[in-house]
């Protein structure tokens, strides 16, 4: 293995490290967002994190992907137009499915991650750096801030008790929040210099380890409770876990989905299909 491989296996760890640090955040912010008696300072707190990192960790990647200029192609530009289309289709289906359908989107959920991640893949990186950072810090104050304060409203509501609450802070959390955290994560990477294979990767791993119900885990764990048995609310889960699982969901069941998802997440973020693929290819 060579220097500049293992130095980029090394920095696939690193971002390993960050993601399951950032899961770690969140669940313990549910657990504040769900729980009245922790105060309001210490919600503030998560939630100021959360963004806190999102700025800095986007700032981070730019130079973390080695912050060097990549040779443009003659179709990037039409790709990164098609990205574009497919990025506003893949917005539309949590719209369809959580609004006005009101169900889970079920395995579909994981074509919109696929059609997001391609805007991270494609999108043009600007020549100059400051233009880079330019664009990076006007998406946290465009997107990410407001994200938050709609977050924080939605607690504010959940903790008065008003009725179906919980969707609109789920949704604004795990289906707005979240993924496009990461989406300026992964297109940070691409302005470092970063591959558009690398860039996608990183979104789709990280959507994937986000909702691989690690973090639900960590909920109960770090927190010093015990695993609650049955999981009845995973049938508003993204995907539907009571149906696939043909009853309620047990500990055993989310462990097995959590096993199988996890592992995939991390495959994608270390490129092994990309690995195998290109040792099929070599075998023609």
């Amino acid at each position: 293995m060579s220097i500049k491989s293992l130095n980029l296996w090394v920095k696939k760890l690193v971002i390993l490290g960050i993601f399951i640090g950032i899961i770690i955040i969140t669940a313990e912010f549910d657990w504040s967002a769900e729980h009245t008696t922790v105060g309001i300072f210490i919600r503030f707190l998560w939630l100021a994190s959360l963004l806190i990192i999102g700025i800095s960790l986007s700032i981070f990647f730019i130079y973390f992907a080695g912050n060097i200029i990549q040779e443009k192609g003659k179709s990037d530009k039409m790709w990164f137009y098609i990205s574009i289309i497919l990025f506003i289709i893949a917005n539309g289906i949590p719209i369809i499915f959580y609004v006005i359908l009101e169900i889970s989107p079920g395995f579909i959920f994981y074509l919109q991650i696929i059609l997001m991640g391609l805007l991270s893949a494609f999108i043009i990186q600007p020549k100059n750096l400051k233009t880079r950072f330019l664009i990076i810090l006007i998406s946290d104050a465009l997107i990410l801030v407001p994200l938050i304060y709609l977050v924080n409203s939605a607690i504010n509501d959940l903790w008065a008790g008003i009725p179906t609450t919980s969707t609109i802070y789920y949704l604004s959390f795990w289906g707005l929040l979240m993924p496009f955290l990461y989406l300026i994560l992964a297109i940070s990477w691409k302005f470092g210099g970063g591959t558009k294979c690398q860039s996608w990767n990183i979104f789709v791993s990280a959507m994937l380890l986000q909702t691989s119900t690690l973090e639900d885990f960590f909920y109960f764990f770090i927190n010093g409770q015990p695993l609650p048995g049955m999981w009845p609310w995973m049938q508003n889960f993204v995907i539907n876990l009571e149906v696939l699982f043909g009853h309620i969901p047990t500990d055993l069941d989310i462990l097995i989905f959590c096993s199988i998802i996890t592992p995939i997440a991390i495959f994608i973020l270390f490129d092994v299909h990309g690995y195998i693929w290109e040792k099929i290819k070599s075998k023609k």
